[in-house]
């Protein structure tokens, strides 16, 4: 079975999971009116958390299938990119201090840059969440020069040895029209640089933390450009896509239903 039957069948699979996982969000809300005690706060708590992990695994499936179409579906607009970066960082920074992780964000007051948004994001999303959990200090530094803009995301973990940076960073090192070769979280980040013409570049001594910097052209040239049938955006299930999108890595006291007052 080839690799486009394969996606066709795992979006399918994802369809059919979104359909459970509705309901067993609706069943949560519920529960959520009567949650009185504290063991009931924290045994929904648990039930989100899988609700969130299982929605970022779908998600995953869904976007596979999408990035790897014969002409993979985009929205592209002119996009304000410092005001979304910063959004974006200070919802994952308040997320990620409960984890006991220090998010900093870096970025001019305005960049403004011909992307799809919600790819975008997606791809800050996955190399953040690589970031905190490899080490407890993570930035994201946005930076424009010339006709170019970078996203660099850096950590203090541990590094990343050169053989690794080979085969997940830059898919083997081998010309191939397979782009999923490396980490699931990577490759799909490196698909998103690639489709804005962009790539990752990343850099690490071991011990001493590793620095992935995404660069692509601002794309300002494009943008008068329409869209005639836009890409089908996630459903995150009530939930915030920075919760669903960091939750392999959170505390479940972060998705415990808020106290009555």
């Amino acid at each position: 079975m080839d690799l486009e039957n394969l996606d066709r069948g795992a979006a399918r699979t994802a369809g059919l999971l979104r359909v459970q996982l509705a309901q067993m969000t609706a069943a949560s809300q519920l529960l959520e009116q009567t949650a009185a005690d504290e063991n009931s706060r924290a045994q929904l708590a648990a039930m989100d958390q899988a609700i969130c992990r299982m929605l970022r695994i779908v998600g995953r499936m869904e976007l596979t299938y999408r990035l790897g179409a014969d002409v993979p579906r985009m929205e592209p607009a002119l996009v304000n990119l410092a005001k979304l970066v910063r959004e974006l960082g200070d919802e994952m920074a308040a997320l990620l201090a409960g984890a006991g992780v220090e998010l900093t964000v870096r970025c001019p007051e305005r960049i403004s840059a011909f992307v799809d948004a919600g790819l975008i994001r997606q791809l800050l999303l996955e190399l953040v969440s690589n970031g905190a959990k490899a080490g407890k200090r993570v930035s994201i530094t946005l930076a424009k020069k010339g006709d170019e803009v970078s996203i660099t995301v850096e950590d203090d973990g541990p590094g990343v040895s050169p053989e690794k940076l080979e085969t997940v960073f830059t898919g083997g090192g081998a010309e191939t029209s397979d782009w999923r070769r490396g980490g699931n979280g990577v490759a799909i980040a490196r698909r998103i640089a690639s489709l804005h013409g962009g790539r990752l570049l990343p850099v690490s001594v071991p011990g001493r933390g590793l620095s992935v910097a995404v660069s692509f052209p601002l794309g300002l040239d494009r943008a008068g450009n329409r869209l005639e049938s836009p890409a089908a955006r996630w459903d995150e299930g009530g939930f915030s896509e920075a919760l669903v999108g960091l939750s392999d890595l959170l505390p479940a006291g972060l998705f415990a239903p808020k106290k009555k007052e």
